[in-house]
């Protein structure tokens, strides 16, 4: 194994990314290829990628943590006590570490290690990687596990340079905050109201000592209870005994999260019955209201429309202002449509009377000042910390802080401006895979959780994603091929039934994170199908079909 100080280091298989899918990425190359030189390249400190970064107050899981954690590992499984039905990120970050130290997986995460560039090199046909430092780095194989959420975008907001007070985005928030310290007697503004604004939000307007809360609203979120709860001791062993059951219903499901859709439609039952069923829903924890309502809640409009209802006056009968309540409720996308977020005591929190919302759609941000925001009704809103609660660029993004260059010096990303756009594989953020795994013209390129893969419960498509690339590693290093890569009509075949997938679902007619749009970064402003709109079980079939036929699809060398 190369020495961390060597100029250039030599492996079979580098990693880029420690959490969750690069740990396991590593287990599975050190149980299928134990003879490999194999090394984590990881840009952060520590492990755990998306729970190592977010560490906000309120960041937890809005799955159940019993679904969430590694099935592997049955031994970790009956070791592990967990806290809470929906954990929060400290005991989540403790136990990705514990999986770490438990497989001794440490010895080969390098930290603090920010990957610049990849080259696919034609002659020697291996990967050219470069650090910020400089130090390169040479791999046959190369399993790219970035994340979905992991490039955090600011605002494209006149004079963000400009606030004197301190600012951040929550994926980067200070190691060392302490609310009660920090927050003492501050004007706190967020900016931004999807999953991360919310939780902030929520758990921000809990502290007795902040002077006051504003919340800047561009579009309002379709947020429900997540009613989490505290787990006894008694029912921590309960759950140990029942995982075999609890994994295999994750199996079963369209999405991997323990729930399932309602096998009736909307249109088939009284207005009583649907009634009782969001009622049901509404009181249970999770996603629940989200996953387990009627079978075409995302497909029929006039369904979605009566279910968005039932969740409007919902809202309506939490916030005590009306005017106020109805700036809380989305009017440009129904329930469901986009991620919904679970809060505890969100909506709540815009009684109290040192929070404030401002509504973007009335009065949107002219510019931010030394001292605070200003609104184009010419209000200055004064504040002493600003939070950019304004998301990630998802998905694709989270290869842009890579310069990426495949066969022929052909890059992954462009604009479909210029002769480098028209050559991008990825021209505008629209991908084209095989299973979501590989990209033509990037040979022995593997993408973990990368576009055109399930993105329903994280772990559970992670597991799947990762012994499927382990298998293929296997499967080379048997026959001794060096090189394998995704055939171009392989690709062309599976972006198309990727698309194909998505026609009819009213999440894909609107702009969200999961439809390709991000307003602050250049390129991501049209919709395009980043994610497999089908279900995971049919996506674990094909891939089965594909190993089972010899992995059709893969060009060997």
């Amino acid at each position: 194994m190369g020495s961390i100080g060597a100029q250039e280091q030599n492996y079979d298989v580098l990693i880029i990314g420690a959490g969750l899918s690069g740990i396991y990425s590593l287990h599975q190359v050190r149980e299928r290829l134990p003879s490999a030189r194999v090394r984590v390249l990881e840009a952060a400190e520590g492990a755990g990628g998306t729970w190592f970064w977010n560490c906000y107050p309120g960041a937890r899981f809005d799955s159940e943590t019993i679904s969430y954690q590694f099935s592997w590992d049955k031994e970790l499984l009956q070791e592990w006590n967990w806290k809470e039905t929906f954990s929060a990120q400290p005991d989540i970050l403790q136990y990705i570490e514990r999986v770490c130290e438990k497989h001794d997986l440490y010895g080969d995460i390098q930290f603090n290690t920010r990957i610049t560039s990849a080259q696919w090199q034609d002659t020697d046909r291996n990967w050219l990687l470069v650090d910020e430092t400089g130090v390169q780095y040479r791999t046959r194989f190369l399993i790219t596990c970035l994340g979905v959420l992991s490039n955090p975008t600011l605002p494209a907001i006149a004079g963000i340079q400009d606030f004197q007070g301190p600012s951040f985005h929550p994926s980067r928030w200070p190691k060392d905050f302490d609310m009660k310290r920090d927050f003492a007697n501050k004007r706190i503004g967020v900016i931004g109201t999807g999953a991360t604004g919310i939780q902030t939000i929520t758990e921000t307007s809990k502290e007795p000592s902040i002077k006051s809360l504003t919340v800047f609203q561009r579009t309002p979120s379709w947020s429900a209870p997540l009613r989490n709860a505290k787990i006894t001791t008694e029912q921590m062993q309960k759950l140990k005994g029942e995982y075999d059951s609890t994994f295999q219903q994750c199996a079963s499901t369209p999405t991997g999260f323990l729930h399932q859709a309602d096998p009736r439609k909307s249109s088939e039952v009284s207005h009583e019955e649907r009634v009782a069923l969001w009622e049901k829903l509404y009181a249970e924890p999770g996603f629940a209201k989200w996953i387990g309502t009627f079978r075409d809640t995302f497909l029929d409009r006039e369904a979605n429309r009566l279910y968005s209802e039932f969740m409007a006056d919902k809202i309506r009968q939490r916030v005590d202002d009306p005017v106020l309540a109805e700036s809380l409720i989305p009017k440009n996308h129904g329930f469901g449509t986009r991620r919904v977020p679970l809060e505890s005591g969100y909506f709540e929190a815009f009684n109290q009377s040192n929070v404030h919302l401002v509504d973007l759609q009335k009065t949107p941000i002219d510019r931010i000042t030394p001292n605070g925001i200003r609104t184009t009704d010419g209000t200055e809103h004064q504040l002493d910390v600003l939070v950019y609660a304004t998301g990630f660029d998802a998905i694709t993004g989270g290869f842009s802080p890579i310069e990426w260059h495949g066969k022929d010096d052909r890059p992954l990303l462009g604009s479909s401006d210029g002769e480098t756009g028209k050559r991008a594989r990825w021209v505008d953020h629209r991908p084209y895979t095989y299973l979501g795994l590989m990209v033509p013209s990037f040979p022995n390129m593997f993408m973990v959780l990368g576009p055109h893969q399930p993105f329903g419960n994280v772990p559970r498509s992670i597991e799947h994603a990762v012994q499927v690339v382990a298998q293929l590693l296997e499967f080379c290093q048997n026959k001794n091929y060096t090189v394998v890569e995704a055939s171009e009509e392989a690709a062309n075949g599976w972006t198309e039934h990727v698309i194909e997938c998505g026609k009819g679902g009213l999440l894909n007619e609107v702009d969200s994170w999961m439809t390709g749009i991000n307003t602050n970064v250049p390129g991501k402003r049209v919709r395009s199908v980043v994610r497999y709109g089908g279900s995971a079980v049919e996506y674990r079939k094909r891939c089965q079909q594909c190993r089972a036929a010899g992995w059709s699809g893969f060009n060997f060398a």
